[in-house]
């Protein structure tokens, strides 16, 4: 509405209506994408988890039972089904064919294309356990040949070890029993077996309940106070073995020396196929929560020896790339991390730049200056044209004609520019040229026969 007595519109004191409905529409849309996305995210992740460990009472299966409740209390996955198996062989299987997502294996066992790593959770050591009799008469590994002897179940990661070590140094039982932890501990506290094989974290609940009773000795691979002990021998031969020490008392008052031995890492591996969004937050969930680990009926307090350990180039397995992402979360961005190099080369870059234009400069220069010597040079010898003579005439024009001459030659040889002061000065010299001849011609005596 207009008209004299209309009330002027301050413009610019208020939004205009239609701004602000657009711009509530726009937030609630962004607000409606970010429900979604989440929404999608979440539906994207399985109902149940399978997690593989390895025999019930054992390290594995306890810290499976450990996890599972922090996984699920993130909502990383409705259920985590915590399967007791063998051990690693089993668990191998398990992910490859689908059956189960992740799994507790051991760092030396084989490499199956399926499957990605995950963590690097803790160390394990081969317990080498026989009978108070022969632990008496024995001297070596080489004293069990010949004797009932437990290696593990088939699909054990204890069976792979212990086999390695039997065959390394050629040794035969004469009884290769396939028997769970607890079942080859209590035949060794009986006398039914000779020697049990048991890799485990230390310290391990089932083997402080067996030398406890008196009923199992350590068996050392060589003296732990010497270097070149068979333990180093093996561990030399199979790569993926490390040597490790069990102190002495680490079992109560077992065992009496050090024992040296041969152990592996225990690992968290999964399915190539898991989400990385999953696989990059269970990891954020495990390292903030590990000390939640320890509370758990095995005596290792796993929380304690967890650690965030990456190293890309001494892994068996590759990294699932979810587990990469985390662990290269805090790494710098290629700017930040290449600043230096990239600084100094850009410093060298303009360095070169800035010689370039200068050498350009003073080349400029330089021929300024020779140009410069031409016009001194002819401006110097110039006589007075309307006094001069005819030979002296002749003597200016062939000065100014070396001249000419002198100065195309240094054109050529890029001793002169053609630029503006080049064209000048052979405008000079052609103009004075021109001058001496219309002197010349003035001056010539005029032949009466002519015409």
């Amino acid at each position: 509405m207009s008209g004299p007595g209309a009330r002027p519109r301050d413009v610019g004191s208020s939004l205009p209506v239609a701004a602000l409905v657009a711009g509530l529409v726009f937030v609630l849309v962004l607000i409606s994408g970010f429900g979604l996305w989440g929404s999608l995210r979440r539906s994207g992740r399985p109902r149940t988890l399978v997690l593989a460990t390895g025999p019930e009472g054992g390290a594995y299966h306890s810290l499976g039972l450990a996890l599972a409740p922090l996984i699920e209390e993130r909502g990383l996955a409705k259920e985590v089904h915590v399967q007791a198996t063998e051990g690693s062989g089993e668990n191998m299987r398990l992910l490859d064919s689908g059956a189960a997502d992740l799994a507790i294996v051991q760092s030396d066992s084989e490499v199956v294309e399926s499957v990605r790593l995950v963590a690097t959770l803790f160390n394990e050591a081969l317990h080498i356990l026989i009978t108070p009799d022969l632990a008496g008469r024995a001297s070596g590994i080489v004293d069990i040949d010949g004797r009932r002897v437990s290696l593990g179940e088939s699909t054990s990661g204890t069976r792979q070890v212990a086999a390695r070590v039997l065959a390394h140094f050629d040794v035969e039982p004469s009884e290769d029993l396939h028997l769970p932890p607890a079942e080859a501990l209590a035949g060794l506290e009986a006398g039914r077996i000779d020697a049990v094989f048991l890799l485990t974290a230390v310290p391990s609940v089932g083997i402080s309940a067996a030398v406890d009773g008196g009923g199992a000795r350590f068996l050392s691979l060589g003296n732990a106070q010497e270097l070149g002990a068979e333990a180093d021998g093996l561990a030399l031969v199979f790569p993926q073995l490390h040597t490790t020490i069990i102190p002495r008392g680490t079992y109560g008052r077992m065992p009496v020396d050090p024992v040296k031995t041969v152990g592996v890492r225990a690992q968290l591996v999964g399915r190539a196929e898991l989400d990385d969004a999953l696989v990059h937050e269970l990891l954020g969930v495990v390292f903030a929560q590990r000390y939640r680990l320890n509370d758990t009926p095995h005596e290792l307090s796993f929380g304690d020896h967890l650690r965030e350990t990456y190293v890309p180039g001494a892994a068996r397995l590759p990294y699932h790339p979810g587990a990469a992402a985390y662990y290269e979360r805090f790494r710098p961005s290629f700017v930040v991390e290449y600043a230096e190099p990239m600084s100094l080369a850009l410093t060298l870059l303009i360095g070169v730049w800035s010689g370039s234009v200068a050498l350009r400069q003073w080349v400029r220069r330089r021929r300024k200056n020779r140009v410069d010597l031409y016009y001194i040079e002819v401006v110097k010898g110039a006589p007075n044209l309307s006094a001069a003579g005819p030979e002296e005439l002749m003597e200016r024009r062939e000065q100014l004609i070396r001249v000419r001459e002198r100065a195309f030659i240094d054109l050529v040889a890029e001793r002169l520019e053609a630029d503006e002061s080049f064209v000048i000065l052979q405008n000079h010299i052609d103009s004075e040229l021109a001058s001496i001849q219309r002197r010349l011609a003035r001056s010539a005596p005029v032949d009466p026969e002519a015409g």
